[in-house]
């Protein structure tokens, strides 16, 4: 629906993420309600957990500016993907493991935050709040700091209702982070080309800026 809006290649990222956002959501249901396997269930959730933290870390690589947050954001998606695969084959293939998720949310929430921060910094010609992207990252930033806590108390408590408090306050943060998704796209995304120069125009001859001219004007 949105396709011919997807102008820069931070919201082709985007477009990917969203599409198998889409595939790991249908594969994990027919997992828990055709295959009934939780194994398989908990592999699909770490596979999809490294491919969420790398297109995402991808994503802010493509509008963050500064060349030291960009080599950082290259350096750690590999080194997350190796340490998710070991945590995984380390850990108990039955449970539920959430140190890869809490560090994924972590480590997004800081990025985005450093995203909004540059931001401030950078003089626009437009107002901010009718990027895509901006709203793409407020909807991000909403759904990592709500399921940080979420993948931190999860495993806290074994009591039957704080469990389902805790999924129903994590459905709330995954739909809300799904409509800003979505309304984003509603705003115009244009391409920044900023530039710092001083440009003067060569047609101006600045000889005839003399107090000679001024006395006879």
């Amino acid at each position: 629906m949105f396709f011919k809006k997807l102008n820069t290649r931070a919201l082709k990222v985007f477009f990917i993420y969203s599409a198998l956002l889409c595939f790991f959501s249908a594969l994990s249901l027919i997992s828990l309600k055709v295959f009934k396997n939780r194994e398989f269930y908990f592999l699909v959730m770490r596979a999809f957990n490294i491919f969420e933290f790398s297109i995402i870390a991808y994503f802010l690589y493509q509008i963050i500016r500064n060349s030291i947050f960009k080599k950082v954001i290259l350096f750690s998606i590999p080194v997350f993907a190796i340490y998710a695969i070991l945590d995984y084959m380390l850990s108990d293939k039955t449970q539920f493991n959430n140190h890869s998720h809490i560090i994924s949310a972590l480590g997004l929430i800081l990025l985005i935050i450093y995203f909004f921060y540059e931001k401030m910094k950078t003089v626009v010609m437009y107002p901010l709040y009718q990027s895509a992207t901006f709203w793409i990252c407020v909807g991000f930033f909403l759904y990592f700091a709500g399921t940080f806590f979420f993948f931190l108390f999860i495993k806290s408590s074994k009591d039957a209702d704080f469990k389902r408090q805790m999924n129903f306050i994590y459905g709330i943060v995954t739909i809300s982070k799904n409509i800003l998704l979505c309304l984003s796209l509603f705003a115009n995304e244009q391409q920044e080309n900023i530039d710092d120069s001083l440009h003067i125009p060569s047609e101006i001859n600045l000889d005839e800026f003399s107090l000679a001219n001024l006395k006879n004007s």
